[in-house]
């Protein structure tokens, strides 16, 4: 049983390159820069991009994760050829706890691919990748630590369970992002990502309740016998031939039409808002006189962004497909599964499982990993961000296809046009292990880990990671700079300002004007002018009056007859205050 186990595994295994292991996700650090990469994460990053043009050339993302051991061996990342990659009993310790164990290597290659802005609010884009993976989840503890041992302990074990699925996919993308909302503060922009699916290859095995008991190795057998006392399971597989003499260009000849045995679609949603307090200082006017916006800068302090992804499936029309499998007091020996390979596996599953019994269709029809992607970026200050997210995957506990193991990052930045850092810290394996990661992005280059515990020996890893990518063109949006001729705009709440500047000088003029109210104290004066002579010390005792001489009105006392019209003459030009002494005796 050890042998059809790791078998299973080994031909799903063999897909991958010895030295390579990967993640399905690259850069957790989910910066401006992303381009196509960030549209994979989330469709609505493509509105109001920061690239108006990337052309991207190849990239590959290779993992191996799991939650069950612990590598302790001399092999690391940092230098692959120094030791042999030892995957024995004695270079793996195993993690406590009885919760249900995962595991997974997969590989994701990035072919051609094309982003173009069309304007301030449209954004379009083509990609192409190609997925591959073996993956484990629902795995009971005491049978992988049986399966590791190689069933030579013996043990009566029941009611375990295993779901272990192979896949291998290629797509091409067709993405749009669209703003939706500008309203200075308030920003909101949304996209879609429409996928056309080949199914290369499928295969899965799993068992929802099974009882066994290992009967150790005797003289007369000379092998060990793994006594299947209950079965429940499932078991099915389409075109496990093309990974026949498997490579990255073999890979990326599967994104020609017809390379595949089966076809699907897939469908991604998502959207960002943005809050941006202070969009006016992102404005300016050109020369013509007209306002226009910097798109070459980010403009929120707070980002929040929600995306459902790789909703659909595949479906697999020359396939042997057996739904259901229930045995009872089935006998597998060594023997049994001795050179079970891709060719002969249909015959020897027939041996092994009497599958000859049940009910079999043609028909596979795989999930694609449907996640709920989630995260938050803020702006610290300048060029300095962090960002928090989580990747939750949405497949069912024994579904058939790929699947995503939840993941939980956060990752502070230094984000430029040409230079990204982002060092990272993640929960990993439905967020049951911990890992350190470190993106970097320099131009058209982006190169990172996201656990980079196996780049050293002492570290006991639980997996590795590495990705790369390249582009042949990235082509950053315009950045306004200031010439002669241009100018910032006015802000909008100083331009009630611009007519209070003039304060109306001639309002203080016309209140003075009306102030001839006063003017009335020369009718307090006119009854002096009808006593001639007396009244002539009344502009004697306008002494008072000259008081206003710096005015220099003080001639009118000279002439005391037209007083009575002088008063008005004066008092309507510069002396509104003259007459008010007068009262003041």
């Amino acid at each position: 049983m050890k042998q059809l186990f790791t078998r299973l595994c080994a031909a799903a295994l063999g897909v991958l390159p010895s030295t390579v292991v990967a993640q399905t996700t690259f850069s957790p650090a989910h910066g401006n820069y992303a381009g196509l990469e960030g549209m994979s994460w989330n469709p609505g990053t493509l509105a109001d991009n920061r690239l108006s043009c990337q052309l991207q050339l190849i990239g590959f993302d290779v993992h191996a994760t799991n939650n069950a051991y612990r590598y302790v061996g001399p092999w690391t990342l940092r230098s692959p050829g120094a030791n042999d990659l030892d995957l024995s009993q004695r270079y793996l310790t195993p993690r406590p706890g009885n919760d249900a164990r995962l595991g997974g290597v997969g590989l994701t290659l990035r072919g051609p691919g094309l982003l173009l802005r069309l304007n301030a609010r449209n954004t379009v884009a083509v990609s192409s990748r190609v997925r591959t993976s073996i993956q484990v989840n629902a795995a009971s503890p005491e049978f992988i630590r049986n399966a590791v041992d190689g069933f030579e302990q013996r043990a009566d074990v029941r009611n375990q369970t295993l779901n272990l699925n192979l896949n291998a996919i290629a797509e091409w993308n067709v993405g749009y992002g669209r703003v939706v909302l500008d309203q200075g503060r308030h920003f909101l922009k949304a996209g879609a990502t429409v996928r056309r699916v080949s199914g290369i290859a499928s295969a899965y095995l799993q068992s929802k309740a099974l009882d066994y008991e290992v009967v150790a190795r005797t003289a007369s057998t000379g092998d060990s016998t793994l006594h299947l006392k209950r079965l429940d399971a499932a078991f099915g597989y389409s075109n496990l031939d093309a990974f026949d003499n498997f490579d990255a260009g073999q890979a990326l000849r599967w994104l020609k039409p017809g390379n595949g045995n089966g076809a699907g679609w897939g469908l991604d949603v998502g959207v960002v808002y943005e809050l941006r307090p202070q969009t006016e200082q992102y404005n300016y006017v050109d020369k013509k006189g007209r306002n226009r916006v910097d798109h070459s800068r980010n403009k929120y302090r707070l980002r929040l962004a929600a995306a459902l992804t790789d909703m659909g499936s595949v479906r697999y029309a020359q396939a042997m497909n057996y739904a259901r499998i229930q045995a009872t007091n089935l006998k597998v020996s060594e023997a049994d599964v001795e050179g079970i390979d891709l060719d002969n596996l249909d015959e020897r599953m027939n041996r092994v499982l009497r599958t000859v019994r049940y009910p079999r269709t043609t028909v596979l029809k795989a999930k694609l990993p449907t996640a709920l992607h989630l995260d938050v970026d803020y702006r610290l200050a300048g060029k300095l961000y962090v960002n928090a997210a989580i990747n939750q995957g949405m497949t069912g506990r024994y579904a058939v296809g790929m699947r995503t193991f939840s993941t939980a990052t956060v990752s502070p930045r230094l984000e430029t046009k040409w230079l990204e850092i982002a060092p990272s810290v993640a929960l990993l394996n439905n967020y049951r292990t911990v890992a350190t990661g470190m993106s970097l992005r320099m131009g058209p280059l982006l190169i990172g880990s996201n656990d980079l515990s196996s780049l050293f020996a002492s570290a006991d890893p639980y997996g590795a990671s590495v990705y790369m990518q390249f582009s042949l063109l990235n082509i950053g949006n315009a950045r306004y700079k200031p010439k002669k001729g241009t100018r910032k705009p006015v802000p909008v709440p100083a331009r009630p300002a611009i007519p209070a500047s003039p304060v109306v000088a001639p309002a203080p003029a016309t209140t003075p004007a009306v102030m001839p109210a006063p003017a009335a104290t020369p009718t307090d004066t006119a009854p002096a002018p009808a006593e001639t002579k007396p009244a002539e010390p009344a502009p004697q005792s306008a002494p008072a009056e000259p008081m206003p001489a710096p005015t220099e009105p003080a001639p009118a006392p000279a002439e005391p007859t037209p007083a009575e019209q002088k008063p008005t003459e004066p008092a309507a030009t510069p002396v509104a205050p003259s007459p008010a002494p007068a009262t003041q005796p």
